[in-house]
């Protein structure tokens, strides 16, 4: 009986640690630049990735994955000028989870997440995906907001979904 017991706990804690995201698109591989989401979805696979590998070998990282998910662990070192290049070349969506600051600090010269003026660049949103095409001379961003945090599972629903389409 204890044993029983011990299995259903261990099953609970396993399916509560993680947040459930229903999303029900196409499967997607993002590499991830920092800390994996801890989420619950069959239909998406995270593989952590270093930003020196996301650097020097775009081409492997665009061929092998649906898009680039930076978390906030790595965005002063995201946000150095050496990587602005990678960014505007990499031809897949790279996504800048929990940026207040949004995509600037990473896409401008000069300018690092730290340094950035909070004030100007707050758009009340809580996550930007950033597309850039060079060849077009264009870029994109998409803004995804969280109201509560609740809502996390939400939240990443809709940033999978944007990038289902990208």
């Amino acid at each position: 009986m204890r044993k029983i017991l011990l299995i259903i706990s261990l099953l609970l804690l396993v399916a509560c640690s993680n947040d459930e995201v229903k999303y029900d698109g196409v499967p997607l591989k993002i590499a991830v630049v920092g800390d994996i989401p801890e989420l619950n979805n069959e239909k998406i696979q995270f593989e952590q990735i270093l930003l020196d590998e996301f650097s020097e070998d775009t081409l492997r990282i665009s061929t092998n994955f649906d898009a680039v998910m930076i978390t906030p662990v790595m965005f002063e070192e995201a946000s150095d000028d050496r990587f602005i290049k990678v960014y505007d070349n990499s031809k897949m969506p790279i996504i800048f989870f929990d940026s207040t600051k949004r995509h600037f600090p990473f896409t401008r010269e000069g300018t690092t997440f730290k340094t950035a003026h909070w004030e100007s660049l707050n758009n009340g949103s809580h996550t930007t995906i950033y597309l850039s095409d060079i060849d077009a001379n264009r870029e994109d961003a998409w803004y995804f907001y969280l109201k509560d945090e609740k809502e996390l599972d939400i939240l990443y629903k809709e940033i999978f979904q944007k990038v289902e389409t990208l």
